[in-house]
């Protein structure tokens, strides 16, 4: 009861923030909803494209997750250089560590025995898995919750913080709608037709990871957590 008890809104997440880096996270946010475009529309016209559709083909998954997520790794690498500020401002704490693993650990062996029993063993399966793991769960909770989200509470409040960070994190799930799913900019953010839906699911969604994640103060729980939910697709 007591881990179901704590607050949303530990001091320690937001301890070594300061409004300065809320102004960074939104210049940062829209930074990286640039880059997207930009990576995808590269990724649309090339052939790598046309090799991903081929749902065998696991291993060019990984090359364009890796595309796409590098960006926004070293974005928020170089706004901790420029802010001078620790690793744990991400997140990632030793607080937390061993039972964030040992969940991860218990959740995808869980996954993993049932897949394999239905549809047998494969490389697609580990490549799958580093996929969702990896370049969707840790790469969206790391920027989301463990980046944006508490430097944004820190300069615009808890509610307001909270609500933004979660439409921004509906936001990054647009151009894939635009530039795979061949929506126009008019149809979906004029017309609400796939926005409305991924803008308000955000929010949702974002309440729902940053429960998690402030269980135990450690940003590795619902990365693993996230991907997992990803992974029922391959079910």
């Amino acid at each position: 009861m007591k881990v179901l008890n704590k607050t949303m809104f530990p001091n320690e997440i937001f301890s070594d923030l300061d409004q300065k880096d809320g102004l960074i996270a939104v210049i940062f946010f829209f930074v990286i909803f640039i880059f997207s475009f930009l990576n995808l529309y590269l990724v649309n016209i090339s052939p790598l494209f046309s090799i991903m559709k081929n749902d065998t083909n696991s291993i060019y998954k990984l090359v364009f997750a890796l595309l796409m997520d590098l960006p926004g790794f070293i974005f928020v690498i170089v706004v901790l250089k420029y802010r001078k500020q620790k690793i744990n401002t991400l997140g990632l704490r030793k607080q937390g560590l061993k039972s964030s693993i040992y969940i991860g650990i218990a959740l995808i062996s869980m996954f993993w025995a049932y897949y394999i029993s239905n549809k047998g063993f494969s490389i697609k399966l580990i490549c799958d898995s580093a996929f969702y793991i990896i370049f969707v769960g840790f790469y969206e909770e790391l920027i989301f919750r463990g980046f944006l989200w508490p430097r944004l509470v820190v300069r615009f409040g808890k509610t307001w913080g909270t609500i933004l960070s979660g439409l921004f994190f509906g936001m990054e799930h647009l151009p894939l709608d635009i530039v795979f799913n061949n929506k126009t900019i008019f149809e979906t953010f004029i017309l609400g037709n796939s926005s409305s839906i991924n803008i308000g699911g955000g929010v949702l969604i974002a309440l729902w990871f940053i429960f998690i994640y402030t269980r135990n103060n450690n940003i590795l729980l619902p990365s693993f957590i996230h991907g997992i939910q990803d992974m029922l697709s391959m079910i």
